[in-house]
């Protein structure tokens, strides 16, 4: 190897090692409001989600990339229970109790999930409710013994809890609801029903290029009663008996106050 070709050899490993890892592309997001306030007067509202994507090579188009916006709310058990018909009646037959369903799942994104990514990274990231780990479930027949659903059947439970949240417009899905403002600004709104449970919520958006999540970040959002509405609930679950009692002492003089008002007229 001659001098000039050693010169340029070294010439070119030292530009290889000084170049260093690449830097991935970034996030930078933020929420309308971080506490949302339920009074009596509460039929509901939106959250505003926006953000910009800081790309690692300047001048590239953010637009290429794929955003999806999620708002998980406070986890929880619940039983979805089947009917059937016996002896002319309809009854509780079996029940399936899943330890851990959100109270509120809301997914937006710039595209269909499908096509974002691959559905192995969507149910790492617990993106889209079916990927959403519930836990393992405790099947339960009509005489209270645990029992072993087969597979089909325990997806059909499964089924039972997301129809009944999407009816309820607790559990959202929105392709093509994050939208680009521009080449790098980008904007979500996700709605917040009237019946939506209280407690502290995640949002999380993701940052997804060629299928694989570049970057996350989570923000909090607090979901709380206010005024008499938080009283009254906090009573009712921190004192159930004394609530119960206050409830029908109310009834009654209510129900008193009504009859000596008509017997006046």
């Amino acid at each position: 190897m001659t001098m000039k070709a050693l010169h340029k050899w070294l010439l070119a490993a030292l530009l290889v090692l000084g170049a260093g890892p690449a830097l991935a592309d970034q996030l930078v997001t933020d929420l309308s409001e971080h506490k949302i306030a339920i009074r009596s007067n509460f039929t509901g509202t939106q959250i505003l989600l926006f953000g910009a994507v800081e790309a690692n090579t300047p001048g590239e188009r953010a637009l290429d990339r794929d955003v999806i916006v999620v708002v998980t709310g406070p986890s929880r058990a619940m039983t979805v229970r089947r009917k059937a018909r016996i002896a002319g009646v309809w009854v509780n037959h079996d029940s399936l109790t899943f330890p851990r369903v959100p109270s509120y799942y809301a997914v937006a994104s710039t595209r269909p999930l499908e096509v974002t990514a691959g559905v192995d990274i969507l149910k790492r990231e617990q993106i889209g409710i079916e990927n959403v780990d519930l836990g393992t479930p405790r099947a339960q027949a009509i005489d209270g013994s645990e029992e072993i659903l087969p597979a089909d059947e325990e997806a059909t439970f499964t089924k039972a809890l997301f129809r009944n949240k999407k009816r309820e417009k607790l559990y959202i899905s929105d392709p093509g609801g994050v939208t680009f403002l521009g080449q790098t600004l980008f904007r979500a709104t996700v709605d917040i029903p009237a019946n939506v449970p209280v407690g502290l919520y995640t949002a999380t958006v993701f940052l997804l290029r060629d299928g694989q999540v570049v970057d996350a970040i989570a923000s909090p959002l607090y979901i709380d009663k206010s005024g008499l509405e938080r009283f009254i609930y906090r009573l009712a679950h921190a004192q159930p008996l004394f609530y119960g009692l206050v409830a029908v002492l109310g009834a009654a003089l209510a129900g008193w106050l009504a009859s000596a008002l008509l017997r006046e007229r």
